[in-house]
């Protein structure tokens, strides 16, 4: 369904676009396609690789899926369980899963993971988490790549402590209930990629790709008749958000 909004953008004969190719895959035609007629591509938060788009503009998915399993990992003091949420299909999701498994598994080998499918949706992951509980009473954390499935995961650990937090939840992103919890104390942590600045670079990529001409850029590219705004990849950083720092994110 993206690609195809995509196709119908195209045939209003854009100047550029920006986008969050959720699956890597099925953008690398369309965008190639687009950069062939002379249409300006940046990827965002997800990215196409294999396809030839001007730029790409995230925070490092691996650091942030890093970050939140140093997180956890001390908070659990090495020991426990950990039920991990996955979001089938959508590149930076899978990378940031990926990324806090492998970390976990190198530098807390003790903690016990669980995998299970949320398609971002928060009954999804309240129902997980209260089966894995079930059967592992051990389970002491909760991570989900994005924020919508995690209020689901906050809920069943209140549940599961009796109106207190039982379990240490953490995601990535944030939304104003994800910022609730925090500072409610029913939350431990998110990790937030600067979305204002990647919007913000993003339409900055996209202007100076199709603007050359305000560029000096110094070099060979003009001669050689390259864009001269060739940006393989911004990184527009992280934040870990806690209770003491939650009300800079609303």
């Amino acid at each position: 369904a993206q690609a195809d909004v995509f196709s119908q953008i195209m045939a209003l004969d854009p100047t550029g676009i920006l986008v969050h190719p959720t699956t890597a895959e099925a953008f690398v035609d369309p965008i190639n396609s687009a950069i062939a007629d002379d249409v300006q591509i940046v990827t965002f938060a997800a990215d196409a690789p294999d396809s030839e788009r001007t730029a790409y503009v995230t925070s490092d998915n691996t650091k942030e899926g890093n970050r939140a399993a140093q997180e956890i990992g001390e908070a659990l003091g090495g020991e426990g369980s950990v039920l991990v949420m996955r979001n089938p299909g959508q590149t930076n999701h899978e990378n940031r899963d990926n990324a806090f498994i492998a970390y976990m598994e190198e530098n807390y080998p003790d903690i016990t993971i669980y995998e299970e499918n949320s398609g971002q949706d928060a009954d999804a992951t309240y129902s997980a988490v209260m089966t894995t509980y079930q059967k592992d009473a051990n389970l002491k954390a909760v991570f989900t790549p994005e924020a919508s499935s995690a209020v689901g995961a906050a809920q069943a650990g209140l549940e599961i402590g009796n109106g207190d937090q039982a379990l240490v939840c953490a995601c990535c992103d944030t939304s104003e209930e994800i910022l609730d919890l925090l500072k409610a104390g029913q939350f431990f942590s998110a990790i937030a990629p600067d979305q204002y600045l990647q919007g913000y670079m993003g339409m900055l990529d996209l202007f100076f790709a199709a603007h050359n001409e305000v560029l000096e850029p110094m070099n060979g590219r003009a001669d050689a008749g390259e864009n001269l705004w060739q940006s393989p990849f911004m990184d527009n950083g992280l934040s870990s958000v806690t209770a003491g720092n939650a009300d800079d994110f609303y």
